[in-house]
């Protein structure tokens, strides 16, 4: 597997003039007379290459197909897009989906340090939801499922509400894992890694044909990782494998069937340390990032999850084509936890909670679809439409108690704790059943994108302790709306309106069930797919909007009225180029400004917390060919978090904090060795605080990585 990218091959003048004009990364290509460009390969500096499609052997992506659930030009999106290949995550040396979006506008996805049991990533402002290949992953369970960035192709942000084509959603936006599907071209790879905090990991990866005439292909990749953490007695480590086929009868007919198990012995741990000590002054001093709050014989979070499914496409012919995509996911966790909760007033000690939890989790998704190509006079149309459902099933048994408080400057772990009794269990059911049409217009340089969508989700909660029951009926429509112009120069000006809605459980004094928020968003954006560039420069300005918030009963104390609202308004930049074949850049910056505009209480006004008015990344590798540093490679990033609010009131102030990333990689042959560290400063600094405490950011983190690639 070769490491690839877009080749420049003449007029470097004017490549280097439209770089300086642009002003950002991505990567290149050459122009012939100003006609349509011809990308070829060559040999790329940054990314482990794991096959043969172009999510392998480049950190530019010019489509995507979550925003339209087709191929489609980014530059042709009146959206934002935005997507992180393999080659970008390989080249970094990511180990989870949230550090592969450390460099990605608009996205906040460490804000739990190194604390990463979940994948918590937030889009302008908001919760995003997570979808593998377009369909829904549950959510909001300690069983929600995990995946080894190895095993995918690319990330693929879909930035504001999207609900027109997947339902119920964050207005924040979708974020899209993409696995990798066998390939006709047989390749393979096979890496060991090691680093500090006593990091292992291990990992492979194969596909190719599995008959001669390449109608069956096959692909199975598997992984192993451990590691300890900048916290004494916490660990992370799973297997994982992936194996997957195709059957291609035909150029018209492909059945790609994927499948999935993975076993997290150990997943992680809870460490949200008090305010006081780490935010704030404690009279005893800081607490150390090391320091762990839990108990070393009774923390135990173990997962287990199995998925199979299928993705079917046929083209009856030019114009008509069906699709079904379907997913099947069984989870279980064994969930037993004492974490810190508020410290000793004048004391170097912390409170601690306990927590005990079994929980099983079962989803199943389809996704249907009919996509026709035709005409109406001058006017192309792509009509897409669809019926999808998705049904998930928890079962949950928990309980909850208090532990000994603890010294965070001597930590001493030899006073028992007994786990609780489990004082609750339930069962619930969530099914969501969605009916779409969108329409992609084309005339001349113009394309209308025009969606619309009906929803049923109902949900059902049954309480087995006292045997009583909730639940909910909701229907929503949504839709989403947009224009953009493309020159025959790559520029593409465009206008969206999209908006979303999200199921909220709950019910008023009066015994209402609530209804569900709403999202709506106004965006206005700038994309730039240059001629003669291998490039893909981004800019949107967005004003976004959620209502329908739950905020206090002005009537009822302890209760909530849905008459709260949150705006969130800004703007994003983002560019990739390869400046010349051995020069890439990558760059970003967003401006996010989310504001509490209606509540019956003293959020009003306010700023909510954990989101950074200002962010930016830079990352930038160059590779030498020729002469005696012939085969190495060198790069490195930056990455600004500017200021956030720790709580509701908005008091105190999360500091700003600016992070360095290297790395240091030498190719030979089918051979390759390279060293990647995050935090390069080891700078101590907090990642997010909430009312309670805070999250201390990932200290130093080394890794150096062997593969071999045939």
């Amino acid at each position: 597997m070769k490491h690839t990218r877009w080749l420049l091959k003449d007029k470097p003048l004017k490549t280097l003039m439209c770089v300086i004009i642009a002003g950002y990364g991505g990567q290149a290509v050459a122009a012939d007379n100003g006609q349509e460009t011809k990308k070829e390969e060559t040999v790329i500096v940054t990314a482990v290459s794991t096959q043969g499609n172009d999510d392998e052997v480049t950190a530019v992506a010019h489509d995507a197909g979550a925003a339209t659930k087709s191929t489609t030009p980014i530059s042709r999106t009146p959206q934002s897009v935005s997507v992180i290949t393999q080659a970008q995550m390989a080249s970094q040396a990511v180990k989870t989906v949230t550090q592969a979006l450390r460099y990605m506008a608009g996205v906040v996805a460490e804000s739990s340090g190194s604390d990463s049991r979940f994948d918590t990533i937030n889009v302008r402002g908001f919760e995003a939801d997570e979808y593998l290949d377009g369909l829904r992953l549950p959510r909001n369970y300690w069983s929600r499922p995990g995946w080894d960035p190895y095993l995918l192709s690319r990330i693929e942000v879909v930035k504001g509400p999207t609900s027109v084509l997947y339902g119920q959603t964050s207005p924040g936006g979708v974020v899209n894992l993409v696995s990798k599907k066998p390939q006709s071209q047989p390749e393979g790879e096979v890496y060991i890694s090691g680093g500090n905090y006593n990091q292992f990991g291990t990992g492979f990866d194969v596909t190719g044909p599995l008959t001669d005439d390449k109608t069956l292909l096959g692909r199975i990749g598997g992984t192993y990782f451990k590691t300890q953490t900048q916290v004494d007695n916490t660990r992370y480590e799973h297997y994982d494998i992936a194996p997957s086929l195709t059957w291609q009868p035909d150029d018209k007919t492909h059945l790609t069937v994927l499948a999935q198990l993975r076993k997290d012995p150990d997943t992680g741990f809870f460490n949200l340390l008090p305010t006081s000590g780490t935010l704030t002054t404690n009279p005893n001093g800081k607490i150390p990032t090391s320091f762990y709050g839990g108990q070393p014989d009774v923390d135990k979070y173990e997962r287990k999850q199995a998925s199979i499914g299928y993705q079917f496409d046929h083209q009856f012919n030019d114009n008509v084509t069906v699709r079904q995509n379907v997913r099947y996911i069984s989870a279980s966790s064994l969930y037993n936890m004492v974490y810190p909760w508020g410290t000793v007033s004048n004391a170097p000690e912390v409170h601690r909670l306990s927590m005990h939890n079994r929980e099983t989790m079962t989803n199943l998704a389809l996704d249907n679809q009919a996509q026709f190509r035709l005409s109406t006079g001058p006017v192309a149309h792509t009509l897409l439409t669809g019926v999808d459902y998705n049904h998930t099933s928890q079962r949950s048994r928990s309980g909850s108690g208090v532990a000994s408080d603890l010294n965070y400057l001597e930590p001493d772990y030899s006073t028992p704790v007994t786990l609780p009794d489990f004082t609750s269990s339930s069962k619930s059911t969530v099914d969501q059943t969605g009916v779409y049409l969108q329409d992609q217009a084309e005339w001349n340089n113009w394309l209308l994108s025009l969606g619309g969508r009906y929803d049923y989700a109902k949900s059902d909660a049954h309480n087995l302790v006292n045997n009583t029951r909730s639940g909910t009926d909701d229907h929503a429509k949504t839709g989403r709306a947009g224009l953009l112009y493309h020159f025959d120069n790559g520029l593409a000006p465009y206008i969206s309106y999209s908006t979303s809605f999200m199921p909220t459980s709950g019910t008023t004094y009066a015994g209402n069930a609530f209804k569900p928020t709403k999202g709506k968003q106004s965006e206005v954006g700038l994309k730039y797919d240059p001629v003669g560039l291998d490039a893909l420069f981004t800019l949107a300005l967005y004003d976004l909007k959620q209502t329908n918030v739950a905020t206090a009963d002005p009537d009822h104390a302890n209760y909530s009225v849905q008459t709260g609202e949150i705006r969130s308004r800004g703007i994003e930049v983002e560019g990739k180029i390869n400046i010349t074949p051995e020069w890439l850049v990558l760059s970003s910056y967003a401006l996010t400004s989310p504001e509490v505009t209606e509540a019956n209480d003293a959020t009003k006004g306010k700023k909510p917390i954990g989101i950074s008015r200002n962010t930016a990344r830079l990352w930038s590798e160059y590779a030498f060919r020729g002469g005696v540093l012939d085969g190495f490679s060198v790069g490195g990033g930056a990455r600004y978090i500017g200021t956030s609010y720790a709580n509701t009131t908005n008091t105190m102030k999360v500091p700003a904090v600016t992070i360095y990333d290297a790395r240091l990689a030498y190719q030979w042959h089918q051979w390759g060795v390279a060293l990647n560290a995050a935090n390069l400063g080891n700078k101590t600094y907090l990642a997010t605080c909430q009312n309670t405490g805070c999250w201390y950011g990932t200290r130093r983190q080394y890794v150096a990585t062997l593969n071999y690639q045939w």
